[in-house]
């Protein structure tokens, strides 16, 4: 009996079918391990130049220095408005937390819209001349150092002190508003968390998992129970609208909102009229 042997054709997609899937598999995760060992040149993007200050205004201005850990130094500065601050007075005052590639020194220039507050600001860690790394926990941290130590100033009323977050700042400013008795509390473009943003830019990226700093405002807000403005620019192309509206939908007490015309996500901080609604709302 003759066997006649059955050639086996074999089809070349078979094989190509899980290279591409190893080839991608691999893509994937050389793209996660990017994202995240760069997440925080991604997140806290220090901007590189300085603000001039105007001599004109550099009156108003005391420079600080505040070790807030070994070796780490901030830089800062507390305005303080004239006829005020003197012997023996005490003022309510407000703490100003900025954004992502912001280095707030362009308060000096840019502050007079905060008509009769004292205002306290410092650059985070890596930002300007202060050291460190910027990470979430150290800027919380230090945000909690910066309150207790103003609320420690002769010329500050310990029970008014303000607290005011822009953009990257809203979750260092929600953290600290949840725990301590902040007076006040102003958000220029909050988000409900940096998770949800970084959803929308990286939508194929497990961000849950990978982020380190994660800002969760949303989870904050329930435990801020004092009065809240929340400030929109009328056009924002880095804060969705709706992440705003998420985040304000978990506040016990429902905050005040307004949006101002003519503004973005940039321009709202430095906008005179928002910083007159941000005065008054603080000083009444």
């Amino acid at each position: 009996m003759k066997y006649v042997q059955e050639k086996v054709v074999r089809n070349p997609e078979s094989r190509l079918v899980p290279r591409m899937a190893l080839s991608a598999s691999m893509g994937f995760a050389a793209y996660w391990t990017y994202l995240y060992f760069s997440q925080t040149r991604h997140i806290f993007s220090p901007a590189l130049k300085h603000h001039e200050v105007l001599t004109h205004h550099a009156h108003e201005f005391t420079e600080l220095r505040l070790q807030v850990a070994p070796g780490i130094e901030l830089e800062g500065w507390v305005r303080m408005p004239a006829g005020m601050g003197g012997a023996g007075s005490k003022a309510p005052c407000a703490i100003y937390f900025g954004g992502r590639s912001e280095d707030v020194r362009w308060l000096l220039n840019e502050a007079q819209g905060f008509k009769n507050l004292p205002l306290v600001f410092f650059n985070y860690r890596g930002y300007g001349n202060s050291k460190g790394t910027p990470m979430e926990k150290n800027l919380v941290a230090d945000a909690r150092a910066i309150y207790k130590w103003v609320a420690e100033q002769p010329w500050c009323d310990r029970n008014q002190i303000s607290v005011i977050g822009r953009s990257l700042g809203t979750g260092v400013a929600m953290q600290l508003a949840a725990s301590t008795p902040v007076h006040k509390l102003v958000l220029f473009t909050p988000y409900d968390s940096l998770i949800s943003i970084a959803k929308k830019k990286v939508p194929l990226a497990p961000v849950s998992l990978l982020l380190r700093s994660k800002f969760k405002s949303n989870e904050c807000a329930a435990n801020v129970r004092n009065p809240t403005f929340v400030l929109l620019a009328e056009n924002d192309e880095v804060v969705p609208h709706d992440s705003s509206l998420r985040l304000m939908q978990h506040f016990a007490v429902k905050p005040l909102v307004a949006t101002v015309k003519g503004t973005d996500h940039v321009s709202l901080p430095h906008d005179t009229d928002a910083q007159g609604l941000v005065s008054h709302f603080l000083t009444t």
